[in-house]
């Protein structure tokens, strides 16, 4: 059982060289729902396997009733190496590609930091899946490993 994910096409306003001149980039965006102790938030995820943590946007735990004062924190910086604040917290993460379903317990990151979208990385995320890239078909498939605690 497995999940698949068609890559979201993402217009260039020029030619991508590396892409052999396509005018997009396809990206691997995961559709998910993240659940708190007071509310659920539906969003589009970006798989980065380069990622240490899945991180969403502060704003979102408050949505979601999370309170994160005195909650573990970290850092995390990106491309330019400039370090943001994470405060952790648990939430229940689901996904479904309208037929297999998998949720669970994941504890992830939120920042104040500007960031597009969420960024479901290796801890909360692709710990608990083998994921395969198929650049060919600019689809990723997601299938649970024995670490999957399912809930």
């Amino acid at each position: 059982m497995s999940v698949v994910f068609a890559h979201m096409s993402y217009p260039s306003p020029a030619p991508v060289w590396p892409l052999l001149g396509r005018m997009s980039r396809p990206r691997p965006m995961i559709p998910l729902t993240i659940t708190g102790p007071t509310g659920s938030w539906v969003c589009d995820g970006l798989l980065d396997s380069g990622a240490d943590d899945t991180v969403f946007p502060e704003q979102i735990a408050a949505l979601l009733g999370i309170d994160l004062t005195g909650a573990p924190a970290g850092s995390a910086s990106g491309v330019g190496m400039v370090a943001s604040q994470i405060r952790y917290a648990e939430v229940s993460l689901r996904v479904t590609d309208g037929g297999d379903v998998y949720e669970w317990a994941a504890r992830v990151g939120f920042t104040s930091a500007p960031i597009k979208r969420a960024l479901l990385g290796f801890a909360g995320f692709l710990q608990y899946f083998t994921a395969t890239f198929d650049g060919e078909n600019d689809v990723v498939e997601l299938a649970p490993n024995g670490l999957y605690p399912g809930i």
